[in-house]
């Protein structure tokens, strides 16, 4: 088990007694607390009273209150509080960690479904109404969970919901996630600035001051990194302690340090923001936290959601929240030509939802040590938007017998069409032990299968306007013309390979 021989150090039921001295980010065991002479450092356990004060050197796998699973130990009906659990990743985990034993809550004042609908949109996949969802769930998966109707920035409303949960890790999944909706206008981009960024604060100052033991998961987005046309690696977060920069006949390492940034949208500057913001909380006030740099997220598939379709989460194919795959698959459902923004060499990570919940339950029984800022690249693989395309349109034929087209747009997007691209994700297959569980093309065959039910079919007819971009990354809204129209297989691949590192 990855996790065996992590301690009472990692553990949030563990409670730091005496007075903890603040200034030190990561070197948490080289920082005594003021005991006298010893200064050794004591834990109280909330789960295990009788022990009183002892040194926090006992072993998950020693410790009764952790038990082994197919994911590494886990913590006994271990508490998580989920931001925005109403949404496409937010309503799978639940599911899945309840299943899995888990003691869930979450809140959510679903903002997505607004911005979805104030586009002219809908979930093509059809969900219910959150008290619904949660009676389906009970009866099918004979889970509960402690839901709240909440904004995040309702501050004094989340300390209550904080106070009473007392969570033990938090997975931060309630920020608007659109690059396009965060370049429309002013009030767009300020609407995802305030609710991504000052949520995210107010969120660490109350962590701090309720549950400062609890580990934060929070999801940020490889987006951050930008695509450096260097071809410099994008390691994860923090350069490793073997790298230096080389300047003027000098030398300094820069081990440990934050890698450099570049944000692709007003939305991807609020994820750096955050970044920013949780390292400088974990240095003042010793909280805990992994920053997961998250590739794009497509697939319709965990074993809880196939369960009942009643349990299946939201899907979006619009111009502002469909993502890549998900949206390529629903225009080949109703016969629109695959829509690729330029020339199609750009290089992006990729993860299966499934996948993804994996990486994420190995993140929450797994939790940093105090003070701790770590970051994990969590992708699966790396893929050219042209090649997916053809990827997608191969599956549709061979599985669907579908005859899909492909179509260059003009890119509403200020990006390189083409870069380089090497992506070091080493954390997650080496320390947590992740292994991907489907390949690229299964799942592609999966979303097809539900895409082409009849009434999810309709409901993508329904809103098929909306697949179109007219968001441009200069603040004004029009059509992007048609720069060619090809067979699938007829064009050879161009540009550059990415590189993996994992």
């Amino acid at each position: 088990m990855y996790n065996a021989n992590k301690t009472c150090w990692n553990c949030p039921a563990a409670k730091l007694m005496g007075n903890v001295d603040f200034r030190a980010c990561g070197q948490a065991r080289d920082k005594g607390l003021d005991l006298g002479e010893e200064e050794e450092i004591v834990i109280e356990c909330r789960r295990r009273p009788e022990l009183g004060y002892f040194e926090p050197n006992i072993t998950f796998e020693q410790c009764p209150e952790w038990t082994p699973t197919e994911y590494g130990y886990i913590l006994k009906e271990m508490k998580v509080m989920i931001l925005g659990i109403d949404g496409y990743l937010g309503w799978s985990l639940a599911l899945k960690l309840a299943k899995l034993g888990f003691q869930v809550s979450g809140l959510d004042n679903f903002t997505r479904r607004d911005c979805v609908m104030e586009k002219g949109a809908h979930t093509i996949v059809p969900i219910k109404r959150m008290t619904e969802r949660l009676e389906v769930a009970r009866d099918v998966l004979g889970i509960n969970i402690n839901f709240r109707k909440l904004n995040l920035n309702a501050t004094a409303k989340l300390r209550e919901f904080l106070e009473e949960v007392k969570p033990e890790s938090i997975v931060h999944y309630a920020e608007i996630p659109s690059a396009p909706y965060s370049m429309a206008d002013l009030e767009h981009a300020v609407k995802v600035q305030e609710n991504n960024v000052l949520g995210t604060l107010k969120l660490l100052w109350l962590m701090k001051e309720v549950v400062p033991e609890t580990s934060l998961i929070k999801l940020g987005t490889m987006g951050e990194y930008g695509t450096p046309l260097t071809g410099r690696p994008l390691y994860e977060g923090l350069f490793p302690a073997d790298a230096i920069i080389e300047w003027d006949d000098r030398k300094w390492s820069l081990g440990g340090e934050t890698t450099p940034r570049d944000p692709a949208s007003f939305y991807h500057v609020s994820k750096v923001q955050d970044t920013f913001n949780i390292l400088e909380a974990c240095k003042y006030w010793w909280l805990r936290s992994y920053d997961v740099m998250q590739g794009v997220i497509f697939g319709v598939y965990t074993e809880e959601l196939a369960m009942d379709n009643r349990l299946r989460t939201r899907y979006d194919i619009d111009e502002w929240f469909g993502t890549v795959i998900n949206r390529f698959v629903a225009q080949a459902v109703v016969n629109i030509p695959l829509t690729i923004y330029g020339k199609g060499e750009q290089i992006r990570g990729f993860i299966a939802l499934n996948d993804a919940m994996q990486c994420m339950i190995r993140l929450i029984i797994s939790p940093p040590e105090p003070g701790q800022y770590d970051v994990v690249n969590q992708v699966s693989g790396l893929h050219k938007l042209s090649e997916l395309a053809e990827s997608v349109a191969h599956v549709g034929k061979e599985k669907f017998d579908l005859d899909v087209k492909i179509q260059r747009l003009e890119n509403p997007r200020v990006e390189a069409d083409t870069h380089p691209f090497e992506v070091v994700s080493k954390k997650l297959p080496h320390v947590f032990g992740f292994t991907p569980q489907i390949t690229l093309e299964e799942e592609i065959e999966r979303i097809f299968a539900v895409l082409k039910e009849p009434e999810i079919k309709n409901r993508i007819e329904m809103k098929k306007h909306t697949i179109m971009p007219i968001t441009t990354w200069q603040g004004k809204k029009r059509e992007m013309k048609v720069l060619e129209r090809y067979d699938p297989g007829t064009k050879p691949i161009k540009g550059f390979k990415p590189k993996f590192d994992n």
